[in-house]
């Protein structure tokens, strides 16, 4: 009995070391080595080698990163290449080889190694304006040497498009962001850090600066150096270029205008106003055609402060608004008492001049170019000099014109105040 057992011990050595040398040992061999491949899926990693010509079985081993040695996964035929390996943990590394067997004949693959990545969950895109909110200080004042309306331009340091974001997959550190537009394919636009969130800001110049409807498809996929899970769930938008708009104060109200749009991909334009704070209840003042590029609000105060958003719209998706703060304000105030005159414009002019880099310009050299025309004379008049005279008590704008290129351009007012 004793030697009975003395020879089953021994069988069962030999055999632990013919299956550890099945993968460490190397030996002549007719067969050739198979090639591995290795991908993430969404249900587990999926390996798959080539054929071995005059192979009669495969073996699949497998480790996992942090352990000694590999161990048999999967015994297949000749003709099965691939195997599906359901058993492996997010954020994990493995290492795969294949050997092929003929009898007592065999070869061995290359490892190959992958981390299980899942796709990233909770994939979500929306429209996006970084700096939404800015004080647009286009009017003129004359009293502080403004003498020619300021073009705010674009918010400082803007960032608008498609904004996407996800829930981080586990082991990965990168992730690959992938855009199509309809009619196109899928194309890799880019591979981010460790985060959560990326703004496609090339949506925005796609085609022209004035497309303003862009339909397009967003993916994410997660990356860690050569490893890539599968893709996560594809999102649509439709993407609608933000507006901003500028304004001014005129004499008939509050000038709004915005820049020019292609007009068969939008439907047209709603603004909104607040009159308590950026983050105040904005009601909606006027909705207009895809042809309209200005609005004028005569609802409106002086030196009161206003809040404008206006967003194109197509059907009933709208693009994000962003915020023009502004003042309803005139250029210059004149107090002036009835049979009494007030040059106290030309002066202004004159100052004015003297703070800007005109050189050697004088109002008399400007004249020709700027025009006062007071809306009602029965209150207050003023000449082509510039000269205030109060005719009776009351209230009047002087509307205030730019004179260029044989054209009129309403650039602000003056108020005057006849006591």
């Amino acid at each position: 009995m004793k030697r009975l057992l003395s020879v089953c011990l021994s069988l069962c050595i030999m055999m632990s070391v013919f299956v550890s040398f099945d993968i460490t040992a190397s030996a002549k061999t007719n067969l050739k080595k198979t090639t591995v491949s290795a991908s993430n899926i969404s249900n587990g990693i999926n390996v798959s080698w080539k054929k071995v010509s005059g192979a009669k079985s495969y073996k699949v081993y497998r480790k996992a990163s942090g352990a000694k040695k590999y161990s048999v996964v999967k015994k297949t035929n000749n003709k099965t290449v691939k195997y599906l390996d359901k058993k492996v943990s997010a954020g994990k590394t493995y290492s795969y080889q294949v050997v092929a067997v003929k009898g007592k004949d065999y070869s061995k693959s290359k490892t190959k190694s992958i981390t299980r990545l899942l796709a990233p969950k909770n994939v979500k895109v929306q429209s996006y304006v970084k700096n939404n909110y800015y004080v647009d200080k286009s009017y003129i004042d004359i009293d502080s040497a403004k003498l020619f309306v300021d073009d705010p331009g674009e918010p400082d340091n803007n960032v608008m498009g498609v904004k996407i974001t996800w829930t981080k997959s586990k082991g990965a550190n990168k992730y690959d962001i992938y855009r199509k537009i309809v009619g196109g394919k899928f194309e890799k636009i880019k591979t981010t850090g460790n985060t959560s969130a990326y703004v496609d800001e090339d949506i925005y110049y796609i085609d022209d600066d004035s497309y303003k409807v862009k339909k397009c498809y967003y993916k994410v996929v997660a990356r860690r150096s050569k490893s890539t899970s599968s893709s996560s769930t594809v999102r649509k938008i439709t993407y609608i270029d933000p507006m901003k708009v500028s304004t001014e104060s005129y004499a008939s109200g509050m000038f709004l205008g915005w820049g020019y749009s292609v007009n068969e991909c939008i439907d047209g334009y709603k603004i909104y106003r607040s009159t308590n704070g950026k983050n105040g209840k904005y009601s909606l003042i006027a909705k207009l055609s895809k042809n309209t590029l200005e609005f004028t609000d005569k609802n409106v105060e002086f030196n009161k402060t206003y809040y404008y958003k206006m967003v194109a719209y197509k059907g009933s998706l709208n693009s994000v608004a962003i915020i023009t703060k502004t003042q309803y304000k005139p250029m210059k105030t004149v107090n002036v008492s009835v049979g009494a005159t007030d040059d106290s414009v030309k002066k202004s002019f004159e100052k004015a001049i003297k703070r800007s880099d005109l050189g050697d310009t004088t109002v008399d050299d400007l004249k020709p170019y700027l025009r006062f025309t007071s809306l009602n004379k029965k209150i207050a008049t003023i000449s082509r000099d510039f000269v205030v005279t109060g005719v009776s008590k009351g209230q009047v704008k002087a509307k205030f014109d730019l004179l260029l290129d044989d054209k009129s351009y309403e650039a602000g007012f003056i108020l005057i105040n006849v006591n």
